[in-house]
């Protein structure tokens, strides 16, 4: 014969009812639908927290300090030695152009590969490819239908499918994507698509 536990046990009930309350409320009119889903994608001026540079119509994310990107917020803190105002520094500062781009890019030539380089839009593959065309071919001078030629005879290159960490959604230039990489670097050893 058993002895009945003397511990008090958890009901399963509680378990689904705490799942359907959170559900419900991530469902309701009151959540953010940007934190809805797997992967999330924050704008760069979100209610809470932008991550933008404030430079008008900058598209660079912010530095740790000034809510500027860091070229921005390095020549602030330099306009700032010359008694300049904020005001007046984001008035008149250009924006720069993105070094990252804020949602995936292809590669013009591999429809399945990322864009490596924003620049050319070329994956890292073909961005390297190029370099070393230069180098050998022009000199590292480009005429204006070089670009178009050496594109024309490049082939398309299969691409590695998604990269296969949980915590990025992005197709994946080589094994993993660069975020992945950077940002977690023991996940990345053990994730890879080929």
């Amino acid at each position: 014969m058993t002895v009945p536990s003397l511990l008090p046990q958890e009901d399963a009930r509680t378990r689904r009812d705490r799942l359907e309350v959170l559900t419900a409320l991530i469902g309701g009119p009151e959540f953010d639908p940007v934190l809805r889903g797997g992967v999330l994608k924050i704008p760069p001026t979100p209610r809470v927290h932008p991550w933008n540079c404030t430079v008008p119509d900058g598209p660079r994310s912010r530095w740790r300090r000034y809510a500027m990107c860091a070229v921005h917020a390095d020549q602030w803190q330099e306009a700032e030695t010359r008694e300049v105002s904020r005001a007046e520094f984001l008035r008149v500062a250009e924006p720069l152009p993105a070094s990252e781009a804020p949602e995936e890019m292809m590669c013009r030539i591999c429809p399945q590969r990322p864009a490596f380089s924003l620049q050319l839009v070329l994956c890292f593959r073909h961005r390297n490819r190029w370099v070393g065309h230069l180098k050998r071919h022009v000199g590292g001078r480009v005429s204006e239908g070089d670009f178009e030629r050496w594109l024309a005879d490049q082939p398309s290159l299969p691409g590695y499918g998604e990269c296969r960490a949980d915590v990025c959604g992005e197709l994946a230039p080589d094994r993993v994507s660069p975020d992945v990489e950077r940002r977690w670097p023991r996940t990345a050893s053990r994730c890879c698509s080929t």
